[in-house]
């Protein structure tokens, strides 16, 4: 029988109400509570009893009392008195009718929610300085990682614990998270907890709650709809349910085998036989190593800014008792699409489920005793491809049997040496998306709630100082709709957690693609505006500029550690009130000057050119709107802007691209400006 997770948990809370006090996951041992504010403690216990919370020393003397009453449905919360910061571990006692629960080693620190899609999900051990940082991050500094789940509805927790930092775990960290608080760390001396709370490719609206998307006004319609289409979908019977997705399974199964006949049609690696030709150098084929994000490795450099499919080929010794029987493969997910073959036979594919782990059954009679040939071709649809997999689980094993000798039972790696090839081209055609079975109208990948309900609503009342969000690169095409849809996701937040405007570090959208020589290509750079607007006209935020650390072939770029830094610069200024310089120029405003435009910015002191070379990536424009490249000249803490095909200026735009690779306006700190347009 298959349990829907949301109900199992809920049910698990229901029948604990009344069996013994529970706390949420994110309660936890080895968590940090956030100093100088009231610490909130919620959970369930025997309804109508009298709870007490205490924060103990370890001298067994209570820092912090708080009592109150269980509620009829069993629920409780209760605040315990601010606290200064401190390093030494207390123990969080909650007693309830002669029971009591105990979340041990709780440190009192800064506390920050770490939010959005995969650049704030990329580990530390994906990052470049991430050996420096394991090595260095103290144990002060802790992380959660909450699971990730879709949800129509709040539920009320997830299974998370927290990890604490050491050589052995810092690696599953969020990189930027992590690179943040050791900043934070080392300048405040303070413990610093991560609420790492993201879902790479996940576009906003997924954090954004429902009801207050639907409260927005311009969202209003878009919500409402969604509702009305989960409160009927929670009027369907199981049986319509279930003929529902019987439909949807039949038209994805054709949809599928269509997509990849078309693409077996258009792949030379299939009309030439490339699975069963030498894999040697004389063939066209290359040296590399699995797993691999590919491009990332001398080896395989031609693939770096290459999108399309790639083959890969090598040779296993399975033992003799292995031979005839039925083998797993575990590859790990796989970025985007994939066919796996074995000894010539194929015995598995998937098409655009970047994240779902490969696990391919060889069929009984495939393998032979000694060497066997693996083929994989992986198809890349745009930014890196590749596995992501422990190269100690990227293994192929027999089911347990035990006419099978021990010594044989053991899997064979297929982590190692592998030969590659370069297919087609990516023709721009994705794959088809499997049929969800019973999703819920309002749990699908992009309403309005759906990871909110499912992951950010157990976290919400644990205190914290503020948060940081890096997302956007699942909305860029939307920059007008993301304008409003950004302010929203900060006000909302704030709304839901009740402690009035926390601050809120927004990372500007990286580098990315091929560099153009159009002034104004456009692209990302809309997304950046709407990001840069937000800052503007929202309280209590900063904006950090990556531009100069993104990475043409990448959308993933590893260096998290400027972009951590960069945030704790802002945080450090901001928010503890230790003056520095944080951010590169902004956008301030632009004035006509005769044949050339005044652009006045913030942050503007020692204005330059990064290395000294001549000031670029400004675009000027008349009336007509047609945008030349301009020169550009710094005058104190202004620049100014002209060209000669230009005599009646109106508008300027500055790294107007994806990859604005022109743009190189830094201040006194080295740091970059933002792009901008005045228009």
């Amino acid at each position: 029988m298959r349990v829907n997770p949301v109900c199992a948990l809920s049910l698990a809370l229901a029948s604990a109400v009344h069996a013994e006090i529970t706390l949420p996951a994110v309660l936890g041992d080895h968590m940090v509570l956030q100093r100088g504010r009231e610490i909130p403690v919620w959970g369930s216990a025997k309804p109508d009893a009298k709870v007490v919370v205490e924060l103990v020393n370890d001298l067994g003397h209570a820092d912090a009392t708080a009592t109150g009453t269980v509620s009829h449905d069993g629920r409780f919360s209760v605040r315990l008195e601010a606290l200064e910061a401190s390093s030494n571990p207390r123990t969080l006692r909650v007693s309830c009718a002669g029971e009591a629960v105990e979340r041990r080693d709780v440190l009192v620190g800064e506390v920050w929610l770490c939010g959005g899609q995969s650049n704030m999900e990329m580990s530390v051990g994906a990052c470049t300085h991430a050996e420096a940082l394991t090595r260095s991050l103290p144990g002060t500094v802790r992380c959660i990682t909450v699971p990730r789940m879709l949800a129509p509805h709040p539920v009320t927790d997830t299974g998370v614990q927290w990890m604490v930092a050491s050589p052995s775990e810092t690696g599953s960290f969020t990189g930027v998270g992590a690179f943040f608080a050791g900043a934070l760390s080392a300048e405040l001396g303070v413990p610093v907890g991560l609420l790492s709370i993201n879902w790479g490719g996940s576009p906003i609206e997924a954090w954004i709650p429902a009801d207050l998307a639907e409260a927005s006004g311009r969202f209003t319609e878009a919500a409402q709809s969604q509702r009305a289409r989960g409160e009927a979908h929670e009027g369907r019977s199981p049986a319509q349910k279930q003929r529902d997705y019987e439909i949807a399974l039949r038209d994805y199964q054709a949809a599928i085998g269509e997509y990849w006949r078309v693409f077996k049609g258009a792949e030379p690696g299939f009309s030439h036989g490339w699975i069963s030709e030498p894999a040697d150098e004389a063939h066209g084929w290359a040296t590399g190593s699995m797993p691999i994000v590919i491009g990332s490795t001398d080896a395989t450099k031609p693939l770096r800014d290459f999108d399309g499919a790639s083959w890969w080929r090598r040779t296993v010794d399975v033992p003799s008792s292995w031979a005839g029987r039925t083998a797993r493969v575990s590859l790990g997910p796989i970025d985007d699409s994939d066919m796996m073959f074995v000894n010539g036979a194929e015995v598995g594919r998937t098409a655009q489920l970047h994240q779902a782990p490969r696990v391919y059954e060889v069929p009984a009679g495939v393998l032979r005793a000694g060497s066997n040939e693996i083929a994989m071709l992986i198809v890349d649809t745009g930014g890196s491809g590749g596995l992501s997999i422990d190269p100690r689980k990227m293994v192929m094993q027999v089911a347990s049997d035990p006419k099978i000798p021990e010594a044989d039972r053991a899997g064979v790696s297929l982590a190692g040496a592998w030969m590659w090839k370069r297919g087609a081209e990516f023709s721009g055609t994705f794959g088809p998306q499997p049929p969800s079975g019973e999703a819920h109208p309002q749990a699908q990948w992009s309403s309005f709630g759906s990871m909110w309900n499912g992951m950010m609503a157990p976290a919400v009342g644990f205190g914290l100082r503020g948060a940081i969000w890096y997302q956007g690169e699942s909305n860029a095409n939307e920059a007008s709709a993301y304008r409003a849809l950004l302010p929203l996701l900060i006000d909302s937040w704030r709304s839901k957690w009740g402690e009035g405007d926390f601050p809120f570090g927004i990372v500007q959208l990286a580098s990315f693609m091929e560099p153009s020589d159009d002034p104004v290509q456009g692209g990302w750079a809309a997304l950046r505006q709407a990001q840069l607007h937000t800052f503007r006209t929202v309280a209590h935020c900063g904006l950090v500029v990556t531009t100069d650390v993104g990475d043409a072939a990448d959308i993933h770029p590893r260096n998290k550690r400027a972009v951590g830094e960069r945030l704790a610069l802002w945080a450090l200024n901001d928010v503890y009130d230790r003056p520095r310089e944080w951010s590169g120029p902004l956008f301030l405003s632009a004035t006509i000057d005769g044949p050339s435009m005044v652009i006045a910015f913030d942050h503007a002191a020692g204005l330059a050119a990064r290395g000294g070379a001549a000031l670029d990536g400004f675009a000027i424009a008349g009336a007509d709107g047609k945008f030349q490249w301009a020169s550009a000249q710094i005058d104190g803490e202004r620049v100014l802007v002209s060209s000669p095909a230009v005599a009646a200026p109106r508008a300027v735009r500055y790294g107007w691209s994806s990859n604005p690779l022109r743009a190189n306006l830094v201040n006194g700190a080295g740091l970059p400006a933002s792009p901008f347009a005045t228009d």
